[in-house]
C-alpha cells in the first residue's frame, strides 16, 4: 500500500462524509473559500518572514511608517488622542475649573437681573435662587430665617443667615429690596 492509495481512500471518505451534509456545488464553494483563506495566510506569513530575513529590501515608506508606529511620539500621540476623545465626550461644564465655572454661573445669573428687583421679604424660593451665589439650599435658609424672625428689617440682616458673609452679601445686595 503506497501513499497515493492512502490519500485516495481518505479523499473518498471525506467526499462521502461531506456528501451527507452538502451538495457538490456547496462543497466546491467551501473548498474555494478555504483555499483562498489559506493562501492569504500563507502570503502574509511569507511576506513577514521574507522582510524579517531581508529588511533592506522593504519599501522605505513602509519602513518609515513602521518606525513611526514604534516611536515614542506615536505612543504619546495615541495617549493624547485617547485623552482628547474623553475630554470632548464630557459635558462642557465639568471640564472647566471650578473658579471659571463659578464665575460664569454668577455672570449668567447677573445678566438676567435688574437692580433692586427681588424683594427679600416677599420673594419665593425660585426668585431667591436667581441671585448670584444663591442655590436652592441657601434660598431655603433665607426663607427659614425670614419666617422665624417675621421678615427682614434691614438688608444687611441677610448676613445673619448661615453661609452669608460680607463677600456674598456684597454680590447680591444691589439686586435686593426689602419689600
Amino acid at each position: 500500500m503506497n501513499v497515493r492509495d492512502t490519500a485516495r481512500r481518505w479523499w473518498q471518505r471525506g467526499n462521502e462524509f461531506a456528501a451527507q451534509f452538502y451538495t457538490p456545488r456547496e462543497i466546491r464553494a467551501l473548498l474555494i473559500f478555504l483555499g483562498i483563506g489559506f493562501a492569504i495566510l500563507l502570503f502574509r506569513f511569507g511576506k513577514r518572514q521574507y522582510f524579517t530575513w531581508f529588511p533592506e529590501r522593504q519599501d522605505p515608506r513602509t519602513l518609515a511608517e513602521g518606525h513611526r508606529a514604534d516611536s515614542l511620539f506615536f505612543a504619546l500621540s495615541a495617549a493624547a488622542n485617547t485623552r482628547d476623545s474623553l475630554f470632548f465626550s464630557l459635558p462642557e461644564d465639568s471640564l472647566m475649573p471650578p473658579s471659571v465655572r463659578n464665575r460664569s454661573e454668577h455672570h449668567s445669573k447677573e445678566e438676567g437681573l435688574r437692580l433692586h428687583s427681588i424683594s427679600l421679604n416677599l420673594a419665593s424660593k425660585e426668585d431667591l435662587t436667581r441671585l448670584p451665589g444663591v442655590g436652592p439650599a441657601t434660598a431655603e435658609l433665607i426663607m427659614e430665617y425670614r419666617s422665624e424672625r417675621g421678615g427682614f428689617r434691614r438688608l444687611d440682616e441677610l448676613m445673619n443667615v448661615h453661609g452669608f458673609g460680607q463677600t456674598r452679601y456684597d454680590r447680591v445686595k444691589k439686586y435686593l429690596k426689602l419689600n
